[in-house]
């Protein structure tokens, strides 16, 4: 009788995970080709957080490297991407509308640092980066309403970098989230079968 009422207890907590809404913070940071991302959840007052592993692993002896990307090969690749979006495109439009209803964004804090040794060099780009910047905050804007943004800049005059830092907060239901993912999976497999190219 009691592994019972554990079991009950275990699933009616289970159900309540799925269906209560969930705080996820995440910390994104590329740096000198490293890259750590942190994901900390907050869930009925419980709170934790997990790292992913991104950076890959080195080339063993005797594997192949990558294929070279060319000019004319990324032009041909993305040709043929945006004929298989335009195939989809209405699959698109529904998945971003379920993105923007049932998920929010409470802020989104984007920081790039940066510089190339030579000042006039990073002078000149940094119109570039701002640019760069303020385009993707309009893009997670407009997908998910984002409450609070801020971006900053950093040019780095006197040596080569590049620093860009991500953090978000995003609340969800799990359910919805599950859904979601299994939905756009089900998205990028039908846009791969229609691309009759390698990249």
């Amino acid at each position: 009788m009691l592994l019972y009422s554990i079991l009950a207890g275990i699933l009616i907590f289970l159900l309540l995970l799925m269906f209560v809404p969930t705080l996820v913070g995440v910390d994104y940071m590329w740096k000198q080709k490293t890259q750590n991302l942190r994901i900390r959840f907050r869930v009925l007052g419980i709170r934790f957080s997990v790292k992913v592993p991104l950076n890959k692993k080195k080339e063993q002896k005797g594997e192949k490297k990558d294929k070279k990307l060319t000019p004319q090969k990324f032009i041909a690749f993305s040709k043929e991407l945006y004929r298989a979006y335009r195939a989809v495109e209405d699959d698109c439009k529904e998945l971003l509308h379920e993105l923007k209803t049932q998920f929010t964004c409470r802020e989104i804090y984007f920081t790039i640092r940066y510089g190339t040794a030579n000042p006039a060099k990073t002078g000149i780009l940094n119109g570039a980066v701002w640019t760069a910047g303020t385009l993707l905050l309009k893009v997670l804007d407009t997908a998910l309403n984002v409450s609070e943004k801020t971006l900053n800049v950093y040019p780095e005059f006197n040596r080569s970098c590049m620093c860009i830092h991500i953090k978000g907060t995003f609340r969800f239901t799990l359910f919805n989230a599950i859904r979601f993912v299994l939905k756009v999976i089900r998205l990028v497999k039908l846009i791969k079968s229609k691309i009759t190219i390698e990249f």
